[in-house]
């Protein structure tokens, strides 16, 4: 077993793991798919453990990339994507869209509020950015709090574009608003209250996915609300 030390092997091995665990998971959700289409308008029962199924097929996708993006971060290297100009707005909605039905299986709401008229263009890698808000609004959707609603917002920076994500779970701890985003800080976490542990590897994932698109994850202070925040350079 030698060879495992190597993180080279190892990161190859993880990207390897993902990519055979994405066949039987497609198969599965497309099958959820037409069994829904075959049987709407009967039974409510069927119907919800059908929705039900798809949220989980939905949240292991979410781990099955987060496990890529833990075979890049093994291997120590980032692959040289080309960053592009994008919608700030577009891909915030895609995000949210994507996520709605795991907000649904606890509970929780997405509220998206931006114009789109008025959204900034930035600049990163569509897919990258995308896994990186994903990340955060899963962390939001299982940590929010009783009321289970999520705020989506687009702000302008002097030289970024930034998503804000808020909701009304616990804020992470101060000695913790830098360390979550590591892989020993999901780690020590997890046994928290006040550190937004979430499975799938969640923030440090989210802190990866936007290392390689260019963009950057912060914790933004609030006095009741958690703020996470997602930056990136304007196009």
């Amino acid at each position: 077993m030698a060879e495992l030390n190597s993180p080279g092997t190892l990161g190859g091995l993880l990207a390897l793991l993902a990519h055979d665990l994405r066949n039987p998971l497609s198969a599965l959700h497309s099958n959820v798919g037409f069994l829904e289409t075959t049987l709407a308008g009967q039974d409510q029962d069927s119907l919800d453990a059908l929705s039900d199924i798809g949220a989980s097929c939905s949240s292991l996708k979410h781990i099955i990339d987060n496990l890529e993006l833990l075979g890049l971060a093994v291997l120590g290297e980032r692959p040289a994507l080309e960053l592009g100009p994008l919608s700030l707005w577009d891909v915030t909605h895609e995000a949210v869209h994507r996520l709605e039905p795991i907000a649904r299986s606890y509970g929780a709401s997405v509220v998206f509020e931006a114009d789109r008229k008025l959204a900034p263009r930035v600049l990163g890698h569509r897919e990258m950015f995308g896994r990186a808000l994903g990340n955060v609004l899963f962390n939001s959707i299982q940590n929010g709090g009783s009321s289970g609603e999520i705020h989506v917002r687009l702000a302008l920076g002097a030289n970024e574009g930034i998503v804000q994500i808020s909701d009304a779970g616990p804020p992470l701890g101060d000695g913790m608003r830098r360390s979550a985003f590591t892989a020993d800080g999901q780690l020590s976490c997890k046994g928290d209250s006040k550190g937004r542990y979430s499975r799938g590897l969640g923030l440090f994932a989210a802190a990866t996915a936007a290392g390689l698109s260019g963009a950057e994850i912060r914790s933004a202070p609030h006095p009741e609300r958690n703020v996470f925040e997602l930056l990136a350079r304007l196009a």
